[in-house]
């Protein structure tokens, strides 16, 4: 009836007529429990998918945006019914379906139409337009798992609010990367860099697309640049080679180990000492004899050497294995000039610039400005020089509409309803999105967003919210955060 327009359906009508009027209210329960009784619960499982769209075929019957709920016409008829008979309605309406075993968003929306219908606008949750319930019903078929199937209450009692990397959006972003990943290892001479401030989610996204490498069968290599070890050259590249080496001590057979070996052995040469001094880990499989050092022996530049084997060790993993390397170095902003030439040579020789391996290579800092005065950005420069590119990624705060969609997600409630809370939410964050997630754990773990068991969902106190004082950067509310932990 309601989505028909306000007609009811003929089949209903004829049901109406034919149906003896009850002497009494008893009798319409006792014909509503006998009704219950006969029927068995839908599965909506694994099992047994609810296919929403072919069950209510609905989404291209439900009018366009003008056709609204709140005022009478020809889409909707002014009926005046009682408060009472509305909600003894939607009470028995709702309960069958809920017997029936449909998911409680899908009972939810049901209810709220019928109250609608019923004239009751008054609600939180009362829809004000078709295209709402449109928006609601599409939402259900994308993301079943979020907005249409009951949440798992035991586990979210037990776990609270789970973030999770692909709830920060920055599909576009990502979508970027991976087009300039498959370029080239494809043979192009590309390389791809991320530019944001502080807690804006570089290193989530650049985790996102190591997921996609990993999955498509690549190596995805990370290490990190520390401003205290400024003054230690190869740091960050120590770090994400000596990770590989303890990754293949452990998941590597014994052949594929001593084959391994046996290459970086005729690689490197008797200078393989020198690289393990960088990379512990690079002894233990080339042997303890791979640590010892000619004391005769010496070098005029021992960085340049120190390049060189590092260009080889990149070398010999990449044809080993036989898949796409990609190495992602943090915080480029802190990064030292002989990390920088080791940088440039690995591009140059083992990397984007030669067709023969496949090597990409990912960045992260803060300011874009460093691209131009720091050491790297000459290193940029140089990559163009031989026809190379660079893709930068920019990311900045979220605004209203993206903070919105996470709160949404994250909450699994339809956007329309968690709007006035992701104002909030957005306002107190100014959209930053590790400000944001910190925010979010912290309001669960004080009791202002909450699980309710009655109503299988989450709710929120948004008075309570809306007073909470909060520091206005992202390191004093980590600070204050921690030291709220107990000891």
């Amino acid at each position: 009836e309601l989505f028909s327009g306000g007609g009811r359906h003929p089949d209903i009508t004829l049901q109406s007529d034919s149906k003896p009027q009850a002497t009494n209210g008893c009798d319409d329960i006792k014909a509503d429990e006998h009704a219950h009784q006969a029927h068995e619960p839908v599965s909506h499982g694994d099992s047994c998918a609810f296919d929403l769209a072919s069950e209510l075929n609905i989404l291209d019957r439900i009018g366009d945006d003008s056709t609204r709920l709140d005022s009478p016409g020809e889409h909707m008829p002014n009926k005046k019914k009682g408060p009472q008979i509305g909600r003894t309605l939607r009470s028995t309406s709702v309960e069958s379906l809920k017997m029936k075993g449909l998911p409680s968003s899908l009972c939810d929306l049901i209810g709220n139409m019928i109250d609608c219908g019923n004239g009751d606008l008054s609600g939180e949750e009362a829809y004000h337009s078709m295209s709402d319930v449109r928006s609601d019903l599409q939402l259900m078929l994308e993301k079943p798992n979020r907005f249409l199937h009951d949440m798992d209450l035991e586990k979210l009692s037990a776990t609270g609010l789970q973030l999770n990397e692909a709830v920060f959006g920055r599909d576009a972003d990502l979508s970027t990367l991976k087009d300039s990943y498959r370029r080239s290892i494809s043979g192009e001479n590309e390389v791809g860099i991320i530019v944001g401030p502080s807690g804006i989610g570089k290193s989530v996204l650049a985790r996102r697309l190591g997921n996609f490498v990993t999955a498509t069968g690549g190596l995805f290599l990370t290490g990190k640049f520390d401003q205290l070890q400024q003054a230690k050259p190869f740091s960050a590249l120590a770090s994400a080679f000596n990770e590989y080496c303890n990754k293949m001590l452990k998941e590597g057979r014994s052949s594929h180990l001593q084959d391994v070996a046996l290459k970086l052995r005729i690689a490197l040469g008797k200078d393989a000492c020198h690289l393990v001094k960088v990379i512990p880990n690079l002894s233990i499989i080339l042997g303890d004899d791979a640590g010892q050092q000619n004391e005769d022996e010496d070098c005029v530049d021992a960085q340049k050497r120190l390049q060189y084997l590092l260009c080889q060790f990149v070398d010999v993993i990449s044809s080993w294995s036989g898949t796409p390397v990609t190495l992602f170095l943090d915080d480029l902003q802190w990064s030292d000039p002989a990390s920088i030439s080791a940088i440039n040579q690995l591009l140059l020789v083992s990397g984007s610039l030669n067709a023969k391996q496949q090597f990409f290579f990912l960045g992260s800092c803060r300011e874009e400005g460093m691209l131009k005065e720091h050491p790297f950005g000459n290193m940029l420069s140089n990559i163009r020089h031989f026809g190379g590119h660079a893709t930068i990624v920019e990311l900045g705060c979220m605004d209203k509409e993206m903070t919105n969609t996470m709160v949404s997600d994250l909450l699994c409630l339809s956007p329309r309803l968690t709007r006035s809370l992701s104002e909030i939410i957005h306002h107190k964050s100014k959209g930053n999105p590790l400000f944001f997630s910190q925010l979010m754990i912290s309001l669960c773990n004080d009791g202002l967003v909450r699980l309710s068991l009655s109503r299988r969902r989450w709710e929120w106190d948004e008075d309570k919210i809306q007073s909470r004082k909060l520091p206005d950067d992202v390191a004093t509310f980590l600070t204050s955060t921690i030291g709220r932990l107990p000891k």
